[in-house]
């Protein structure tokens, strides 16, 4: 019999508090992390509620079940501050910034070491710009009443980089700009576990934002769904309550017809293919059999910090003769009706793939960023089958 003293210890009850709060920070309600662990809701509730205690083997499977690696949750909650995982954060001070031919080196500090990585296509003019301007929208939400969301000022510093660094890889923009400062410079919470749920839902409003004037003069809205009742509401409308995880759908798209707002499709936005994009496939496959488009929308961010990385953004698609498990889903399963990736280090899909879904590798300068024209041709699609029916 388990002593409620025991389980009432402080670091426990601490531990618990850690493991709600990732799930709030993914989404993740009690009924689905229940599901993945194989239990009741009835379980996960318990434990949340200090009635039951979990475990070591327990801990490994829910933080398996939450998709946090155990040794990256132990560093984020304190207990092990000299983890050598720690991410690399980018120097403040002047002249970590070296020029090369066509690029920079980013200094990056990590252990107490100076470790680079090479970004191409810029001066150290424009990264200077960039770092200040991002700096200082990051270190303004540490004051008591900041007048930006965590979200708002993800979203706009990742617009403003964008702009002002055309020929630089998007992801790495992402990665090695936006992240890294963001962990630098928040100092309210843990940075980490902040980012989780306010960085995704920036690449939501970023995408609504950077894509809504091209395609409003097509009569084509998107718009992101940043809570779980704006997602099931669009499902619902598909038809699909019920039938597929309320949470799997980041954004929806829209069009007229016949003077009515009709949806035709969504997208689902991935920073990483590390974020379970297997969770989003359930969904996307039913929206797919509905008749609906469902696109997947990535930066395919994925480098390994030291002592076993180089800390280059190659991200996790493989290639065309060694595909990983994230290709096959579009290349080999068809899950997604396409994949579009902003990481120009991702290896496009060869014209012709088994399932006849293709791997789109994209700038986002306007010219070379075809995302929006196959919004525009999916809604023609759509249309035309509506149409016939009528």
């Amino acid at each position: 019999m388990i002593r409620m003293s025991t389980i009432h210890d402080p670091r426990y009850t601490q531990l618990i508090k850690e493991l709600i709060n990732a799930r709030s920070q993914r989404d993740i309600t009690q009924i689905v992390l229940a599901q993945r662990l194989g239990q009741h809701q009835s379980y996960v509730a318990k434990i949340e509620g200090l009635e039951r205690r979990l475990d070591i083997i327990e801990l490994f499977d829910w933080l398996q079940g939450l998709d946090y690696e155990p040794q990256k949750f132990f560093q984020d909650i304190g207990w092990f501050p000299g983890d050598s995982r720690v991410t690399p954060l980018p120097l403040k001070e002047k002249g970590s910034i070296r020029n090369h031919n066509n690029g920079i080196f980013q200094q990056l500090v990590w252990e107490g070491q100076i470790k680079e990585v090479f970004l191409e296509g810029i001066t150290k003019t424009q990264y200077s710009k960039v770092e200040e301007y991002v700096s200082n929208l990051f270190a303004e939400l540490n004051i008591s009443h900041p007048k930006l969301k965590n979200r708002e000022a993800i979203t706009q510093a990742l617009e403003f980089a964008v702009n002002e660094l055309p020929d630089l890889n998007p992801s790495d923009i992402y990665q090695h700009i936006i992240y890294r400062i963001y962990l630098r410079e928040y100092k309210k919470s843990k940075p980490e576990q902040s980012w989780v749920r306010a960085g995704g839902e920036a690449l939501e409003l970023f995408i609504e934002r950077r894509y809504s004037p091209v395609l409003e003069s097509y009569g084509i809205s998107i718009k992101a769904l940043l809570s779980s009742k704006a997602k099931a509401e669009v499902l619902k409308e598909m038809g699909l309550a019920g039938k597929v995880g309320d949470s799997k759908l980041d954004l929806a798209l829209y069009a007229s017809y016949q003077g009515k707002k009709v949806v035709f499709g969504g997208v689902h936005s991935k920073a990483s293919l590390a974020e379970r994009v297997s969770d989003d496939v359930p969904c996307s496959e039913a929206m797919m059999r509905q008749g609906f488009t469902s696109f997947l929308y990535t930066f395919d961010s994925k480098s390994f910090p030291p002592p076993r990385g180089d800390l280059i953004n190659r991200g996790e698609m493989g290639s065309n003769e060694h595909p990983s498990d994230k290709r096959r889903y579009i290349e080999e399963h068809g899950s997604f009706d396409a994949c579009f990736s902003y990481n120009l280090r991702t290896i496009p899909s060869l014209e012709s793939t088994l399932s006849g879904k293709r791997i789109f590798v994209c700038s986002l300068k306007p010219t070379e960023d075809v995302f929006p024209s196959k919004i525009v041709a999916a809604w023609q699609k759509y249309r035309n089958g509506l149409q016939i029916k009528t």
